[in-house]
Parts: structure tokens; C-alpha cells; sequence
């Protein structure tokens, strides 16, 4: 830890010039311990009790008439309703800086009341003894409802809690109907070729080269880094990390002997690369795409260069409004396909571990359960479809990305996509809009109705994520609800050896490319692949066994 604190300390110069939003107005709430009121986490403080936050807040995020990180529908509500006053001691507008300026306030000491951090800040902070022990709070104050998340997700809890006993509740996710990729195609291309059969991935081949032979350029859109590329793993039966992520760039499951390897080094790795160098090769890949940064294989798709491209499920907001208006057609869209396989068997959905963040009190806060009350009052109004609000309410709570304005006791329901999906879906059916409880379910709805009516391309990310049978979300909940799901071995952060590892997707990456490029054979995949174990490789792996691999 004293190590811990020299580093972050000599960061002080640096940040004292970074922009910071501070909140130190004067408080009405007690820092006292008082009696935590009796009944259910509704019941408000008879004196206000005042709990300090900090919070990263993102650039879209808006306030009116006045209002402000510490003055809004949600401060006066925790206020007025809870009698709890939440002190924000800095915001991080942007949130751009935020892990750096919570490792300046770990460095002082001065934790505020409750936060959120990420798994490498929950180890040094329990390990440091700065954690408040929230397992008797957590069962005896906070909602049934957030308590039933481990329903849902029984394990993502298990990564915050230490001999038996609970340090940090997940912030969880939106679900992980929201993970699997899908294989975009053009939609008024693969209409004027007939709506082929696209089951395995010769169809996908004769394909690519359909439209190369049409409309010229090439035939799969990717770019240097390999990250869409990748994504085209399960059409091979292998499974591969996000090598533009650095905090996934590996993707870890059981070999056949019950090992966790990453999905770089099981066999069928190299097939993969023997259809992207043949792809290569044949021109399905772009002779140039080493070149190609994400703005120039997304110029390339608006351009009408290619029309295929590997993607995540809001592929209609990154490229669609651009590729309609460029082309000058409501048709010229790319809609989803589930990835063709070798043999036409079902490809299954990849599925890794969605949590980033957790959410903890310092052991210096003196009333926790105000921290439980607090995280209960945002999930009622966020999720619980038992909610009741005016339409003021519900504005005020949720307009211009408020409903992000908690911070760190904003919680998520790891159904809440999934959710949102089977509402705004049969809304989109029947027309019934009265079940539509959440922010999202309102915006997602209204946006797929202005593309469906007025073919606005604001609306067209909306649509096609959920807007109708065969979008990217009805794909992904059917992978979900057969169980055609590839889920990853290690539910969990990676443990503490990886810290002692640089740049091994570097030495991965390297090699790969000469492979693709034709520079070398698929063979030299073998000496790619050692000289990854030895740079590193063999350490991340041997810590994944060794943490993991008795689960």
C-alpha cells in the first residue's frame, strides 16, 4: 500500500491542472451515526443524515432549469423522501479521468461515504482494510429486488465478497442479451441478390464475392486492430477476446483436458486463420485494411465499399444514419445475421463476464444503511415496473441521460435489456404502449416508430436493435433462450499476475497479420504462439488455472 501511495501522490501536479467539479456547499445532514429506521428501506431518517460521493458523469449528461450534479429531481428526492442528503466532494464531468482521480483521493486517505470501483481498486482497498464490511447491511436494508439479482446472476456478487462476507455490491449491467456479435449485411444488396440462404460459410463466401462482383471494393469490412475480425471466431468453433480492449483482450474457456486457455491457443485458432488468409487472398478482405483505422473501414461501408461487416448489436447507430444518407436510399441499411458456420451447424452466442464496476463504502461511514437506501431508491424508479410516476416525475428523473445522474448508487437490473426488448417489441405489435415503465423502454420505442413511419435515420439504431423479428436483440434472445451460449470460465477480473504482463497481444497481433497478409503460413502460427507463452502468456495462464479453474 505505501508503494500504492508514493505512485498516486506524485500524480498530484499533474491532476491539480485537470478539470474538477467540486461540491462544497454547506450541509444540513448529520454525520452522526443515527438509528437506522425501522421498516422497509422506504422508511426515511427522522434527522437527515448526509452521505458524501463521488462520481464520474458522462459529457451527454443534462441538467435544467438550474439544476446541477448536486441540485436535482434526484438529490431533492433522496432528500425529501429519505431524509438523506448526498454530498457530491468532486464529479469528474466527462468521465475521462475518473480512475485516476479516485486513485488521488485513495491516496489521501479521505475515502468519501460510498463509490464505485473497479476490481484492481477493490483489492488494493480491501487489502488496505478501508472497506466497510456491508454483508448485515446488505441483507437487512436494501430492497428484495436488488437482492434478487443473484437470481439472475448468482456468481458476479461472488468477485466482491471475501471469506463469506460481502465488500462490495456489483453495479451490474444491462444483460447479456447485449453480447453477442452479429454479421451485418446490406440490406437493399442482399435483397437484389435474392435473399440467399446464409448457413455456412461458403454461403457467406459466395456472398462477399456477389457483391464484389456487382457493386466492386471488397467484401467484409474490418480494420487494423483485428477487433471485428475477431468477432467472426465462432463461425470456426473458437472463442477470442476484444484485442483493441485492453481489459479483454482475451477471451478464456476449458480446452478438452479441462485446461482455461485463451481462445488464441486452442486448435481451432489456426482454422480461422486459414479462412482469413484465404479471404485475404481472394480479396473478401480488403489488400489495404492493415491501413484501416475504425473511421476508414466505417468511410469505407457509408462509401458503399462493402457491405458486410462483423459487428456488435448497435451497429445500426454507428453506421446506419450515415450509410442511408450517403447513399441516398431508407433501403440502404445493414441488418443482422447470425454467423454462418463451416458446416451449417448452430453458432453459438459469446458470452464473457459484463460486470466493471463495484460499489463499496469506506469503513469510515457512519451510516450504511443510508448508502442501501439510497441504491434501493434508483432501482424502484429506474426498474421496478410496479413504479408509479408523473409524467413529470418521470422527465425529470430520466431527460437529457439523468437517469445516470446517481453515480455511484446507480444500480442496474442485469434484465433490464432483455426486458426492454419484450416490451418495446410487442409495443412496436400491438400498438399498447402502457406497459413502456422505463426511460429506455420510452426512447427506444419512439425512436423505431420515427424510422417505421417517417424513415427519420435517427431513429434507425433503435429499429434495428430491437424493432422487429430477426433484429440484433431477437438473435441474441434466441441464442439465450436455447441455450446456444458459449460462456466464458473465468466469470470474474483477472487475478493480480496479470499486472506483471506488458503488451503480450502485441506479440499475438504481430504474427497474426503476417499470417493474413500471406507473409508467412498458418503453420508459423506454432512459433507465434510460444513466443506469446514466453512473453507472458504462460503467466496470465497459469493465474487464470490457478484462480479459476477449480470452479
Amino acid at each position: 500500500m505505501k508503494k500504492l501511495l508514493r505512485t498516486l501522490l506524485a500524480m498530484l501536479l499533474v491532476l491539480s491542472i485537470m478539470p474538477l467539479t467540486a461540491a462544497f456547499a454547506q450541509t444540513i445532514g448529520t454525520r452522526e451515526a443515527q438509528p437506522i429506521p425501522e421498516g422497509d428501506w422506504k422508511t426515511p431518517y427522522p434527522t437527515v443524515v448526509n452521505i458524501t460521493t463521488v462520481k464520474g458523469a458522462g459529457a451527454d449528461l443534462v441538467f435544467e432549469d438550474g439544476d446541477s450534479h448536486t441540485n436535482n429531481p434526484w438529490t431533492r428526492a433522496w432528500l425529501d423522501q429519505l431524509g438523506i442528503e448526498v454530498t457530491h466532494e468532486w464529479v469528474d464531468d466527462g468521465n475521462t479521468q475518473y480512475d485516476t482521480k479516485l486513485n488521488m483521493t485513495i491516496a489521501t486517505g479521505n475515502l468519501p461515504d460510498v463509490f464505485k470501483v473497479n476490481y484492481v481498486q477493490f483489492r488494493q482497498l480491501v487489502q488496505a482494510d478501508l472497506l466497510l464490511d456491508l454483508t448485515d447491511y446488505y441483507n437487512e436494508n436494501l430492497s428484495q429486488r436488488i437482492r434478487d439479482y443473484e437470481k439472475t446472476d448468482p456468481d458476479t456478487i461472488k468477485q466482491s465478497t471475501v471469506n463469506g462476507r460481502i465488500y462490495g455490491i456489483p453495479e451490474y449491467y444491462y444483460g447479456i442479451i447485449d453480447q453477442p456479435k452479429d454479421l451485418w449485411i446490406r440490406k437493399d444488396w442482399y435483397e437484389d441478390a435474392g435473399s440467399p440462404e446464409l448457413k455456412t460459410i461458403e454461403d457467406f463466401e459466395n456472398l462477399a464475392k456477389l457483391f464484389m462482383e456487382k457493386y466492386g471494393g471488397y467484401g467484409l469490412a474490418i480494420e487494423n486492430k483485428l477487433e471485428n475480425l475477431f468477432m467472426t471466431g465462432p463461425m470456426f468453433g473458437v472463442y477470442l477476446g476484444n484485442p483493441a480492449n485492453a481489459n479483454a483482450q482475451y477471451f478464456w474457456y476449458k480446452d478438452d483436458t479441462g485446461r482455461i486457455k485463451a481462445g488464441i491457443a486452442h486448435p481451432e485458432f489456426k482454422k480461422a486463420l486459414t479462412y482469413w488468409a484465404k479471404w485475404y487472398e481472394e480479396g473478401i478482405i480488403s489488400p489495404d485494411f492493415a491501413n484501416f483505422d475504425v473511421n476508414k473501414m466505417t468511410q469505407d461501408l457509408v462509401n458503399g465499399k462493402a457491405g458486410m461487416q462483423p459487428h456488435y448489436q448497435w451497429q445500426g447507430w454507428h453506421v446506419g444514419p450515415n450509410l442511408v444518407g450517403a447513399q441516398g436510399s431508407d433501403n440502404a441499411y445493414m441488418i443482422p445475421f447470425p454467423f454462418p458456420t463451416e458446416d451449417g451447424s448452430q453458432v453459438l452466442g459469446q458470452i464473457g463476464f459484463p460486470n466493471n464496476r463495484v460499489i463499496v463504502v469506506a469503513k469510515t461511514c457512519t451510516n450504511p444503511a443510508a448508502v442501501m437506501k439510497l441504491l434501493s431508491f434508483t432501482d424502484h424508479i429506474m426498474f421496478d415496473p410496479t413504479t408509479k410516476l408523473t409524467e413529470e416525475e418521470f422527465k425529470g428523473y430520466t431527460d437529457g441521460q439523468r437517469e445516470h445522474a446517481p453515480g455511484s448508487v446507480e444500480i442496474i437490473d442485469p434484465m433490464a435489456d432483455m426486458i426492454q426488448f419484450e416490451h418495446v417489441l410487442h409495443a412496436l405489435k400491438t400498438g399498447e404502449t402502457q406497459d413502456l415503465f422505463t426511460a429506455g423502454m420510452q426512447k427506444k420505442y419512439g425512436d423505431s416508430i420515427s424510422w417505421i413511419q417517417d424513415k427519420n435515420p435517427g431513429g434507425l439504431g433503435a429499429y434495428l436493435q430491437q424493432g422487429f423479428d430477426g433484429c440484433a436483440y431477437y438473435n441474441s434472445k434466441f441464442l439465450i433462450d436455447n441455450d446456444f451460449l458459449k460462456r466464458t470460465d473465468v466469470w470474474g477480473p483477472p487475478p493480480e499476475e496479470f499486472d506483471k504482463t506488458v503488451n503480450t497481444i502485441d506479440v499475438l497481433l504481430n504474427g497474426v497479420m503476417e499470417i493474413i497478409m500471406g507473409v508467412q503460413p498458418v503453420e508459423y502460427y506454432d512459433t507465434v504462439l510460444a513466443n506469446w507463452y514466453a512473453q507472458g502468456g504462460q503467466i496470465m495462464e497459469d493465474a487464470i488455472n490457478a484462480q479459476y479453474g477449480g470452479q
